[in-house]
Protein backbone atom coordinates (compact mmCIF):
# COMPACT_ATOMS: atom_id res chain seq x y z
CA UNK A 1 0.00 0.00 0.00
CA UNK A 2 1.19 3.36 -1.12
CA UNK A 3 2.62 5.79 1.75
CA UNK A 4 3.07 9.65 2.73
CA UNK A 5 6.26 8.88 4.30
CA UNK A 6 7.44 6.22 0.96
CA UNK A 7 6.66 9.11 -1.55
CA UNK A 8 8.73 11.53 0.83
CA UNK A 9 11.29 9.40 1.45
CA UNK A 10 11.48 8.23 -1.78
CA UNK A 11 11.61 11.49 -3.25
CA UNK A 12 14.30 12.91 -0.77
CA UNK A 13 16.65 9.55 -1.57
CA UNK A 14 16.02 10.35 -5.62
CA UNK A 15 17.27 14.13 -4.88
CA UNK A 16 20.24 12.84 -3.41
CA UNK A 17 21.13 10.50 -6.01
CA UNK A 18 20.54 13.15 -8.61
CA UNK A 19 23.01 15.49 -6.70
CA UNK A 20 25.28 12.69 -6.02
CA UNK A 21 25.34 12.03 -9.90
CA UNK A 22 25.88 15.71 -10.62
CA UNK A 23 29.44 15.60 -8.39
CA UNK A 24 30.25 12.94 -10.09
CA UNK A 25 29.93 14.34 -14.03
CA UNK A 26 31.58 17.58 -12.35
CA UNK A 27 34.43 15.32 -10.37
CA UNK A 28 34.68 13.81 -13.63
CA UNK A 29 35.21 16.73 -15.88
CA UNK A 30 37.37 18.83 -13.27
CA UNK A 31 39.76 15.04 -13.58
CA UNK A 32 39.69 15.57 -17.76
CA UNK A 33 40.96 19.38 -17.74
CA UNK A 34 43.21 18.62 -15.27
CA UNK A 35 44.39 15.19 -17.38
CA UNK A 36 44.22 17.72 -21.06
CA UNK A 37 46.82 20.20 -18.98
CA UNK A 38 48.94 17.82 -17.24
CA UNK A 39 49.35 16.73 -21.36
CA UNK A 40 49.68 20.00 -22.67
CA UNK A 41 52.74 20.92 -19.96
CA UNK A 42 54.72 18.08 -22.36
CA UNK A 43 53.63 19.78 -25.02
CA UNK A 44 54.43 23.26 -23.96
CA UNK A 45 57.61 22.15 -22.67
CA UNK A 46 58.75 20.86 -26.31
CA UNK A 47 57.63 23.90 -28.04
CA UNK A 48 59.62 26.04 -25.51
CA UNK A 49 62.05 23.82 -25.28
CA UNK A 50 62.55 24.25 -29.41
CA UNK A 51 62.22 28.13 -29.03
CA UNK A 52 65.09 28.15 -27.02
CA UNK A 53 67.17 26.04 -28.88
CA UNK A 54 66.58 28.25 -32.09
CA UNK A 55 67.69 31.60 -29.91
CA UNK A 56 70.93 29.64 -28.78
CA UNK A 57 71.50 28.44 -31.98
CA UNK A 58 71.46 31.86 -33.32
CA UNK A 59 74.47 32.62 -30.29
CA UNK A 60 76.16 30.31 -31.17
CA UNK A 61 76.68 31.09 -35.13
CA UNK A 62 76.95 34.55 -34.12
CA UNK A 63 79.41 34.91 -31.41
CA UNK A 64 80.94 31.34 -31.49
CA UNK A 65 80.21 30.92 -28.06
CA UNK A 66 80.75 27.44 -26.66
CA UNK A 67 78.43 28.20 -23.41
CA UNK A 68 75.42 28.76 -25.98
CA UNK A 69 76.23 25.08 -27.41
CA UNK A 70 76.50 23.67 -23.92
CA UNK A 71 73.15 24.70 -23.52
CA UNK A 72 71.53 23.83 -27.03
CA UNK A 73 72.62 20.40 -25.67
CA UNK A 74 70.85 21.50 -22.54
CA UNK A 75 67.28 22.33 -24.42
CA UNK A 76 67.69 19.09 -26.40
CA UNK A 77 67.29 16.87 -23.60
CA UNK A 78 64.78 18.72 -22.20
CA UNK A 79 62.66 18.49 -25.54
CA UNK A 80 63.60 14.87 -26.03
CA UNK A 81 62.21 14.54 -21.97
CA UNK A 82 59.34 16.68 -22.47
CA UNK A 83 58.24 13.97 -25.66
CA UNK A 84 58.71 11.11 -23.09
CA UNK A 85 57.35 12.40 -20.88
CA UNK A 86 54.08 13.44 -22.50
CA UNK A 87 54.02 10.46 -25.27
CA UNK A 88 50.45 9.47 -25.20
CA UNK A 89 49.51 13.58 -25.60
CA UNK A 90 51.72 13.88 -28.29
CA UNK A 91 49.87 10.66 -30.01
CA UNK A 92 46.93 12.57 -29.90
CA UNK A 93 47.89 15.55 -31.51
CA UNK A 94 50.23 13.99 -34.03
CA UNK A 95 50.44 11.58 -36.86
CA UNK A 96 52.85 8.71 -36.41
CA UNK A 97 55.14 10.17 -39.13
CA UNK A 98 55.63 13.31 -37.65
CA UNK A 99 55.89 11.86 -34.12
CA UNK A 100 58.98 9.49 -36.17
CA UNK A 101 60.14 12.91 -38.10
CA UNK A 102 60.85 14.35 -34.17
CA UNK A 103 62.66 10.95 -33.63
CA UNK A 104 64.61 11.29 -36.49
CA UNK A 105 65.47 15.41 -36.59
CA UNK A 106 66.11 15.46 -32.52
CA UNK A 107 69.06 12.96 -33.00
CA UNK A 108 70.07 14.58 -36.25
CA UNK A 109 70.45 18.38 -34.84
CA UNK A 110 72.53 17.16 -32.15
CA UNK A 111 74.82 14.95 -34.59
CA UNK A 112 75.04 18.07 -36.57
CA UNK A 113 75.98 20.40 -33.56
CA UNK A 114 78.48 17.82 -32.95
CA UNK A 115 80.04 18.22 -36.19
CA UNK A 116 79.70 22.01 -35.94
CA UNK A 117 81.60 22.42 -33.22
CA UNK A 118 84.92 20.31 -33.92
CA UNK A 119 84.82 22.06 -37.86
CA UNK A 120 87.68 24.63 -39.02
CA UNK A 121 85.77 28.18 -38.69
CA UNK A 122 86.22 28.62 -42.82
CA UNK A 123 83.76 25.19 -43.63
CA UNK A 124 81.13 26.35 -40.62
CA UNK A 125 78.65 28.71 -42.80
CA UNK A 126 77.67 25.67 -45.01
CA UNK A 127 76.66 23.52 -42.04
CA UNK A 128 75.19 26.07 -40.19
CA UNK A 129 72.71 26.48 -42.63
CA UNK A 130 72.34 22.51 -42.84
CA UNK A 131 71.76 23.15 -38.92
CA UNK A 132 68.90 25.90 -39.44
CA UNK A 133 67.14 23.95 -41.38
CA UNK A 134 67.02 20.97 -38.90
CA UNK A 135 65.98 23.58 -36.58
CA UNK A 136 63.71 25.30 -38.30
CA UNK A 137 61.78 22.02 -39.08
CA UNK A 138 61.96 20.65 -35.48
CA UNK A 139 60.54 24.26 -34.20
CA UNK A 140 57.79 24.24 -37.02
CA UNK A 141 56.44 20.61 -35.72
CA UNK A 142 56.71 21.84 -32.17
CA UNK A 143 54.56 25.14 -32.54
CA UNK A 144 51.70 22.41 -35.16
CA UNK A 145 51.85 20.52 -31.71
CA UNK A 146 51.46 23.30 -29.30
CA UNK A 147 48.58 24.92 -31.61
CA UNK A 148 46.93 21.60 -31.67
CA UNK A 149 47.17 21.02 -28.26
CA UNK A 150 45.68 24.41 -27.56
CA UNK A 151 42.80 23.61 -29.67
CA UNK A 152 41.91 20.32 -27.86
CA UNK A 153 42.22 21.90 -24.08
CA UNK A 154 39.73 24.61 -25.60
CA UNK A 155 37.13 21.87 -26.80
CA UNK A 156 37.57 19.64 -23.85
CA UNK A 157 36.61 23.33 -22.12
CA UNK A 158 33.90 23.67 -24.21
CA UNK A 159 32.56 19.81 -23.78
CA UNK A 160 33.06 20.42 -19.94
CA UNK A 161 30.81 23.39 -20.43
CA UNK A 162 28.00 21.73 -22.29
CA UNK A 163 28.11 18.90 -20.26
CA UNK A 164 27.79 20.71 -16.68
CA UNK A 165 24.92 22.77 -18.15
CA UNK A 166 23.51 19.83 -19.42
CA UNK A 167 23.77 18.29 -16.16
CA UNK A 168 22.69 21.37 -14.33
CA UNK A 169 19.54 21.99 -16.43
CA UNK A 170 18.69 17.95 -15.86
CA UNK A 171 19.18 18.40 -12.19
CA UNK A 172 17.00 21.56 -12.01
CA UNK A 173 13.91 19.54 -14.10
CA UNK A 174 14.28 17.12 -11.79
CA UNK A 175 13.71 19.00 -9.25
CA UNK A 176 11.01 20.78 -10.58
CA UNK A 177 9.46 17.14 -11.39
CA UNK A 178 10.36 16.09 -7.75
CA UNK A 179 8.80 19.46 -6.44
CA UNK A 180 5.40 18.52 -8.33
CA UNK A 181 5.29 14.97 -7.15
CA UNK A 182 5.29 16.07 -3.62
CA UNK A 183 2.42 18.55 -4.70
CA UNK A 184 0.39 16.42 -6.19
CA UNK A 185 1.00 13.44 -4.20
CA UNK A 186 1.44 14.75 -0.95
CA UNK A 187 0.32 18.48 -0.68
CA UNK A 188 -3.10 18.03 -2.47
CA UNK A 189 -4.39 15.38 -0.81
CA UNK A 190 -3.50 17.38 2.66
CA UNK A 191 -5.12 20.74 0.68
CA UNK A 192 -8.20 18.15 -0.39
CA UNK A 193 -8.46 16.84 3.43
CA UNK A 194 -8.53 20.54 4.63
CA UNK A 195 -11.17 22.03 2.38
CA UNK A 196 -13.61 18.40 3.36
CA UNK A 197 -12.92 19.56 6.63
CA UNK A 198 -13.84 22.84 6.08
CA UNK A 199 -17.12 21.63 4.29
CA UNK A 200 -17.85 19.34 7.66
CA UNK A 201 -17.49 22.49 9.69
CA UNK A 202 -20.10 24.17 7.19
CA UNK A 203 -22.41 21.32 7.70
CA UNK A 204 -21.63 21.00 3.61
CA UNK A 205 -20.97 16.73 4.21
CA UNK A 206 -21.32 14.39 6.51
CA UNK A 207 -18.05 12.45 6.51
CA UNK A 208 -14.78 12.56 4.65
CA UNK A 209 -14.12 11.00 1.44
CA UNK A 210 -10.56 9.72 0.61
CA UNK A 211 -8.49 12.06 -1.72
CA UNK A 212 -5.93 9.22 -2.42
CA UNK A 213 -4.71 5.66 -0.94
CA UNK A 214 -1.77 6.60 0.89
CA UNK A 215 -2.40 4.59 4.21
CA UNK A 216 -1.81 7.80 6.65
CA UNK A 217 -4.42 9.71 4.82
CA UNK A 218 -6.81 6.03 4.49
CA UNK A 219 -5.91 5.83 8.35
CA UNK A 220 -6.88 9.20 9.34
CA UNK A 221 -9.94 9.15 7.02
CA UNK A 222 -11.39 6.26 8.69
CA UNK A 223 -10.28 6.97 12.18
CA UNK A 224 -11.92 10.66 11.73
CA UNK A 225 -15.42 9.11 10.10
CA UNK A 226 -15.37 7.09 13.15
CA UNK A 227 -15.19 9.48 15.24
CA UNK A 228 -17.58 11.24 13.68
CA UNK A 229 -20.51 8.03 13.67
CA UNK A 230 -19.38 7.39 17.01
CA UNK A 231 -20.43 10.90 18.18
CA UNK A 232 -23.56 10.65 16.42
CA UNK A 233 -24.29 7.84 17.70
CA UNK A 234 -23.66 9.66 21.08
CA UNK A 235 -25.69 12.57 19.70
CA UNK A 236 -28.68 10.27 19.16
CA UNK A 237 -28.22 8.52 22.39
CA UNK A 238 -28.09 12.37 24.19
CA UNK A 239 -31.12 13.08 22.50
CA UNK A 240 -33.29 10.16 24.05
CA UNK A 241 -31.54 10.57 27.26
CA UNK A 242 -33.18 14.19 26.46
CA UNK A 243 -36.37 13.24 25.66
CA UNK A 244 -36.42 10.79 28.52
CA UNK A 245 -35.40 13.71 31.05
CA UNK A 246 -38.52 15.68 29.40
CA UNK A 247 -41.04 12.93 30.34
CA UNK A 248 -41.46 14.71 33.41
CA UNK A 249 -42.05 17.43 31.62
CA UNK A 250 -44.66 15.94 29.41
CA UNK A 251 -46.15 14.50 32.25
CA UNK A 252 -46.46 17.60 33.93
CA UNK A 253 -47.70 19.50 31.43
CA UNK A 254 -50.24 16.95 29.86
CA UNK A 255 -51.55 16.86 33.35
CA UNK A 256 -51.74 20.81 33.29
CA UNK A 257 -53.74 20.41 29.60
CA UNK A 258 -55.51 17.21 30.98
CA UNK A 259 -56.85 19.68 34.08
CA UNK A 260 -58.61 22.06 32.00
CA UNK A 261 -60.93 19.74 30.36
CA UNK A 262 -61.77 17.34 33.00
CA UNK A 263 -62.57 20.10 34.99
CA UNK A 264 -65.27 21.49 33.00
CA UNK A 265 -66.25 18.09 32.57
CA UNK A 266 -66.83 17.39 36.31
CA UNK A 267 -68.35 20.62 36.57
CA UNK A 268 -71.16 19.93 33.87
CA UNK A 269 -71.46 16.20 35.28
CA UNK A 270 -71.99 17.46 39.02
CA UNK A 271 -74.57 20.18 37.31
CA UNK A 272 -76.56 17.53 35.57
CA UNK A 273 -76.12 15.21 38.75
CA UNK A 274 -77.33 18.19 41.07
CA UNK A 275 -80.36 19.43 38.91
CA UNK A 276 -81.57 16.22 37.89
CA UNK A 277 -84.89 15.35 35.93
CA UNK A 278 -85.59 19.23 36.33
CA UNK A 279 -82.75 20.96 34.08
CA UNK A 280 -84.28 22.57 30.87
CA UNK A 281 -83.46 20.02 27.54
CA UNK A 282 -82.02 23.17 25.94
CA UNK A 283 -79.62 23.51 28.95
CA UNK A 284 -78.90 19.57 29.80
CA UNK A 285 -78.12 19.83 25.72
CA UNK A 286 -75.44 22.04 26.46
CA UNK A 287 -74.09 20.89 28.98
CA UNK A 288 -73.97 17.26 27.40
CA UNK A 289 -71.72 18.94 24.09
CA UNK A 290 -69.59 20.99 26.01
CA UNK A 291 -68.87 17.42 28.27
CA UNK A 292 -68.48 15.73 24.49
CA UNK A 293 -66.34 18.60 23.38
CA UNK A 294 -64.13 18.61 26.20
CA UNK A 295 -63.89 14.59 26.32
CA UNK A 296 -62.73 14.68 22.59
CA UNK A 297 -60.39 17.77 23.55
CA UNK A 298 -58.69 15.00 25.79
CA UNK A 299 -58.74 12.36 23.72
CA UNK A 300 -56.60 14.85 21.10
CA UNK A 301 -54.44 15.44 23.86
CA UNK A 302 -53.38 12.25 24.61
CA UNK A 303 -53.19 11.29 21.33
CA UNK A 304 -51.16 13.90 20.49
CA UNK A 305 -48.37 12.72 23.72
CA UNK A 306 -48.78 9.07 21.98
CA UNK A 307 -47.47 10.02 18.61
CA UNK A 308 -44.79 11.39 20.31
CA UNK A 309 -43.61 8.82 21.93
CA UNK A 310 -44.40 5.66 20.00
CA UNK A 311 -42.15 4.54 16.93
CA UNK A 312 -44.75 3.38 14.20
CA UNK A 313 -43.38 0.82 11.76
CA UNK A 314 -43.53 2.78 8.57
CA UNK A 315 -45.43 1.39 6.04
CA UNK A 316 -43.51 2.40 2.30
CA UNK A 317 -44.56 3.10 -1.00
CA UNK A 318 -44.82 4.90 -4.26
CA UNK A 319 -46.47 8.20 -4.36
CA UNK A 320 -46.82 10.60 -6.71
CA UNK A 321 -45.35 14.10 -5.27
CA UNK A 322 -48.09 16.38 -6.49
CA UNK A 323 -51.04 13.99 -5.65
CA UNK A 324 -49.19 13.39 -2.33
CA UNK A 325 -49.84 17.58 -1.22
CA UNK A 326 -52.74 17.91 -2.62
CA UNK A 327 -54.21 14.85 -0.71
CA UNK A 328 -52.79 16.50 2.39
CA UNK A 329 -54.62 19.70 1.25
CA UNK A 330 -57.94 18.33 1.06
CA UNK A 331 -57.53 16.98 4.97
CA UNK A 332 -56.26 19.88 6.34
CA UNK A 333 -58.80 22.58 4.27
CA UNK A 334 -61.67 21.64 7.17
CA UNK A 335 -59.41 22.22 9.64
CA UNK A 336 -57.92 25.77 8.30
CA UNK A 337 -59.88 28.69 10.06
CA UNK A 338 -61.74 30.92 7.02
CA UNK A 339 -59.98 33.21 5.29
CA UNK A 340 -57.30 31.50 5.31
CA UNK A 341 -56.01 30.49 1.45
CA UNK A 342 -53.76 27.55 0.97
CA UNK A 343 -51.89 27.53 -3.21
CA UNK A 344 -49.90 24.45 -4.37
CA UNK A 345 -47.50 25.68 -6.76
CA UNK A 346 -45.27 23.42 -8.95
CA UNK A 347 -45.21 19.71 -8.01
CA UNK A 348 -43.59 17.07 -9.79
CA UNK A 349 -45.19 13.97 -10.83
CA UNK A 350 -42.22 11.96 -9.76
CA UNK A 351 -42.84 9.26 -7.65
CA UNK A 352 -41.51 9.46 -3.91
CA UNK A 353 -40.91 6.65 -1.95
CA UNK A 354 -42.74 7.27 1.55
CA UNK A 355 -45.37 6.84 4.07
CA UNK A 356 -48.10 8.56 3.04
CA UNK A 357 -49.75 8.79 6.49
CA UNK A 358 -46.95 10.42 8.12
CA UNK A 359 -46.03 12.75 5.16
CA UNK A 360 -49.61 13.81 5.12
CA UNK A 361 -49.26 14.85 9.32
CA UNK A 362 -45.91 16.89 8.22
CA UNK A 363 -48.12 19.08 6.15
CA UNK A 364 -51.19 19.14 8.01
CA UNK A 365 -48.99 19.96 11.29
CA UNK A 366 -46.98 22.82 8.96
CA UNK A 367 -50.04 24.36 7.26
CA UNK A 368 -52.23 24.38 10.55
CA UNK A 369 -49.31 25.67 12.40
CA UNK A 370 -49.19 28.90 9.75
CA UNK A 371 -52.35 29.37 9.96
CA UNK A 372 -52.73 29.66 13.94
CA UNK A 373 -49.62 32.34 13.77
CA UNK A 374 -51.74 34.28 11.57
CA UNK A 375 -51.29 33.96 8.18
CA UNK A 376 -53.65 34.23 5.52
CA UNK A 377 -51.74 32.90 2.64
CA UNK A 378 -49.70 29.86 2.31
CA UNK A 379 -47.82 28.44 -0.60
CA UNK A 380 -46.45 24.99 -1.04
CA UNK A 381 -44.16 23.99 -3.98
CA UNK A 382 -42.02 20.87 -4.82
CA UNK A 383 -39.27 20.55 -7.23
CA UNK A 384 -36.73 17.71 -7.87
CA UNK A 385 -33.06 18.89 -7.63
CA UNK A 386 -30.00 18.29 -5.82
CA UNK A 387 -28.59 18.72 -2.28
CA UNK A 388 -25.34 20.94 -3.74
CA UNK A 389 -28.19 23.13 -5.71
CA UNK A 390 -31.06 23.60 -2.95
CA UNK A 391 -28.90 23.58 0.20
CA UNK A 392 -29.51 26.08 2.78
CA UNK A 393 -26.65 28.81 3.18
CA UNK A 394 -27.28 28.84 6.69
CA UNK A 395 -27.58 25.52 8.57
CA UNK A 396 -28.29 26.81 11.78
CA UNK A 397 -31.70 25.66 12.02
CA UNK A 398 -31.02 22.51 10.16
CA UNK A 399 -32.47 19.24 11.51
CA UNK A 400 -32.75 16.21 10.46
CA UNK A 401 -30.72 13.45 8.58
CA UNK A 402 -28.26 15.40 6.08
CA UNK A 403 -26.03 12.70 5.72
CA UNK A 404 -28.36 10.84 3.46
CA UNK A 405 -29.64 13.87 1.95
CA UNK A 406 -26.28 14.83 0.86
CA UNK A 407 -25.30 11.80 -0.97
CA UNK A 408 -28.30 11.67 -2.64
CA UNK A 409 -27.70 11.86 -6.41
CA UNK A 410 -31.48 13.85 -6.34
CA UNK A 411 -33.63 15.38 -3.58
CA UNK A 412 -37.31 16.10 -3.48
CA UNK A 413 -37.13 19.68 -2.23
CA UNK A 414 -40.06 21.16 -0.80
CA UNK A 415 -41.07 24.60 0.13
CA UNK A 416 -44.06 26.12 2.20
CA UNK A 417 -44.06 29.66 2.40
CA UNK A 418 -46.61 31.63 4.56
CA UNK A 419 -47.30 35.64 4.64
CA UNK A 420 -48.04 35.56 8.52
CA UNK A 421 -45.43 37.17 11.18
CA UNK A 422 -42.82 34.90 11.49
CA UNK A 423 -40.95 33.10 14.27
CA UNK A 424 -38.81 35.47 16.56
CA UNK A 425 -34.98 35.35 16.19
CA UNK A 426 -34.59 33.91 19.60
CA UNK A 427 -37.34 31.23 18.99
CA UNK A 428 -35.77 29.90 15.81
CA UNK A 429 -33.36 27.89 17.38
CA UNK A 430 -36.03 25.40 19.63
CA UNK A 431 -39.10 25.70 17.45
CA UNK A 432 -38.10 22.17 16.46
CA UNK A 433 -37.72 21.19 20.37
CA UNK A 434 -40.40 18.91 22.03
CA UNK A 435 -42.77 20.86 24.26
CA UNK A 436 -41.52 24.32 23.21
CA UNK A 437 -44.69 26.35 22.10
CA UNK A 438 -45.60 30.01 22.20
CA UNK A 439 -48.81 29.57 22.48
CA UNK A 440 -50.58 30.18 26.31
CA UNK A 441 -50.67 27.09 28.59
CA UNK A 442 -53.92 25.35 27.48
CA UNK A 443 -53.44 25.93 23.77
CA UNK A 444 -50.84 23.87 22.88
CA UNK A 445 -48.75 20.85 23.74
CA UNK A 446 -45.81 21.78 22.04
CA UNK A 447 -45.14 18.79 19.97
CA UNK A 448 -46.22 19.50 16.26
CA UNK A 449 -43.10 20.49 14.89
CA UNK A 450 -41.22 18.49 16.77
CA UNK A 451 -43.53 15.43 15.10
CA UNK A 452 -42.85 16.92 12.00
CA UNK A 453 -39.12 16.53 12.63
CA UNK A 454 -39.31 13.08 13.79
CA UNK A 455 -41.40 12.37 10.25
CA UNK A 456 -38.98 13.95 7.93
CA UNK A 457 -35.82 12.19 10.22
CA UNK A 458 -37.43 8.83 9.80
CA UNK A 459 -37.59 9.32 5.75
CA UNK A 460 -33.98 10.05 6.18
CA UNK A 461 -34.53 13.84 5.44
CA UNK A 462 -33.86 16.92 6.61
CA UNK A 463 -35.99 20.27 7.42
CA UNK A 464 -35.13 23.60 8.69
CA UNK A 465 -37.43 27.29 9.06
CA UNK A 466 -36.43 30.62 8.29
CA UNK A 467 -38.10 33.90 8.08
CA UNK A 468 -38.45 35.42 4.63
CA UNK A 469 -37.23 38.76 3.64
CA UNK A 470 -40.83 39.75 2.66
CA UNK A 471 -42.12 38.64 5.52
CA UNK A 472 -43.73 35.68 6.94
CA UNK A 473 -42.05 31.70 7.08
CA UNK A 474 -40.59 29.43 5.30
CA UNK A 475 -39.94 25.71 5.84
CA UNK A 476 -37.88 23.93 3.30
CA UNK A 477 -37.78 19.75 3.28
CA UNK A 478 -35.55 17.81 1.55
CA UNK A 479 -35.82 14.01 1.38
CA UNK A 480 -33.50 11.87 -0.59
CA UNK A 481 -35.38 10.52 -4.14
CA UNK A 482 -34.44 7.09 -4.04
CA UNK A 483 -35.27 3.56 -5.33
CA UNK A 484 -37.96 1.35 -2.98
CA UNK A 485 -34.96 -1.19 -2.41
CA UNK A 486 -32.41 1.35 -1.24
CA UNK A 487 -35.11 2.33 1.27
CA UNK A 488 -34.81 0.51 4.94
Amino acid sequence: MPSLRGKILTTYGFSKVVLLVFAVVVFADLYYLQTRIVAGEAVTAFREASQEMRREEKNLFLYNDPASLNQLNVQLKAAEAALKEGEQAFAEIASVAELSRVSELLPQYRAQLTAYSSLPVRVRPDKQKEIRVSGHELSGLAENFSRRERAVLAHAVQVAGRTLLTVFVTVLLLGIGSAFFLVRQVVRPLRELESQLDQLADGHDQQLNLPSKDKEIQSFVHHFNTMLERLRVQQNQLRHHEKAAALGVLVSGVAHELNNPLSNISTSVQLLVEEGDTVEPELRNEWMTQIDGEAERARRIVRRLLDSVRQPKLNWQAHSVAELIQASLALVNRQLPRGVEVCVGYAPERALWADRDRLHQVFINLLKNAADAGATHIVVSAVESTWKDSMPKNTDHLVGEVEPVSKAENVLYIQIDDNGPGIAPENLLQIFNPFFTTHSAGDGTGLGLYLVEEIISEHNGCITVENRPQGGTRFSIWLPLTDAQETT
